[in-house]
Parts: C-alpha cells; sequence; structure tokens
C-alpha cells in the first residue's frame, strides 16, 4: 500500500511539473475560419473615403493542437475600416472574441493596412477560463468571399501561442 501512495505521489508531481513547465511555451497555431457579415454601416467621408463599421459572426477552426485547446470556436468581431474613394483598403481593424465548448473566450485583434491584406496580422491578448493569460500572434490571409453578395468569407491564420 506504501508503494502505491508513493507511486500516485510521483505521477502527481510529475504532471503537476509538466504542466508548469508548459507556462510560458510558444506552440504553434494555425487554421482556418467562415466568417458572415451581420451588421454594416458606410460613412460617406468628405474627401470621398468611406468609413465602414460591421459586426460580424463566424467560426474558426483549429488544426493544430500542441495548445490543447478545444479546436472550434464561435468568433464574434467588431470591424472598423477605411476605403479610400476608389474602394481600396486603407485600414483594417478588427476586435474579436472567440467562445470555445467550454463558454471560455479570448479577446484578439486583427489588423491589416494594404488593400490586399498581405500585411494582416493577428494579436491574442487573454482571456477567460483556460485563455487567461495566453498570449500570441501571427499572420492571417483573407480567402475572399464565399458567396456572391461578399458577406460570407474565408481566412486562414498561422503563428503561435504563448502559453499561460
Amino acid at each position: 500500500m506504501r508503494q502505491i501512495k508513493k507511486w500516485v505521489i510521483v505521477l502527481a508531481c510529475s504532471v503537476f511539473v509538466s504542466a508548469s513547465a508548459l507556462a510560458g511555451t510558444a506552440v504553434p497555431s494555425a487554421g482556418h475560419g467562415l466568417t458572415s457579415t451581420t451588421s454594416s454601416t458606410a460613412t460617406p467621408l468628405a474627401d470621398g473615403s468611406t468609413l465602414m463599421h460591421q459586426t460580424t459572426h463566424g467560426f474558426w477552426i483549429e488544426t493544430t493542437t500542441e495548445a490543447g485547446f478545444p479546436s472550434e470556436k464561435s468568433a464574434d468581431c467588431n470591424v472598423t475600416m477605411l476605403l479610400s474613394a476608389e474602394g481600396a483598403l486603407v485600414v483594417y481593424r478588427s476586435v474579436c472574441t472567440a467562445t470555445d465548448i467550454d463558454g471560455d473566450l479570448f479577446v484578439g485583434a486583427i489588423g491589416a493596412t494594404k488593400p490586399d491584406f498581405s500585411d494582416c496580422t493577428w494579436t491574442i491578448y487573454g482571456g477567460t477560463g483556460k485563455y487567461a493569460g495566453l498570449s500570441g500572434s501571427g499572420q492571417c490571409v483573407g480567402g475572399g468571399p464565399i458567396t456572391k453578395d461578399g458577406n460570407h468569407t474565408k481566412s486562414t491564420w498561422t503563428g503561435e501561442y504563448v502559453l499561460p
């Protein structure tokens, strides 16, 4: 019986040490998203440019599992973008919350300043539950519309999480 207790203590300690070792560890993050615009307001500006405010709802699916997080998340974003008088992107910024099946969420931001989104980046700023203290960043690529009206789009991302 004493030997079993020893093994239980050793096992518990090794699990604790393994979990602690992960704190601060960078792990890959990659996936794809499908997003729908739920509201959109365009405000013409005096110089001919257009200020856009949108809300979106989507599904983000991670294709990497090293962090051990649920792969599927529901994402809600508040988007602000400025379009030139010719309709080209001048700046894009989005703040999003992504919620998993357990109800835990993280807050992230997405940004770009090139019309083709070739400089698109994302950053994670922490969250609740398992995402408390999470950080990370990487690149994103807009995949374009998946419907004729352009209200439904796809995207992919790569980068890394830094575990809390």
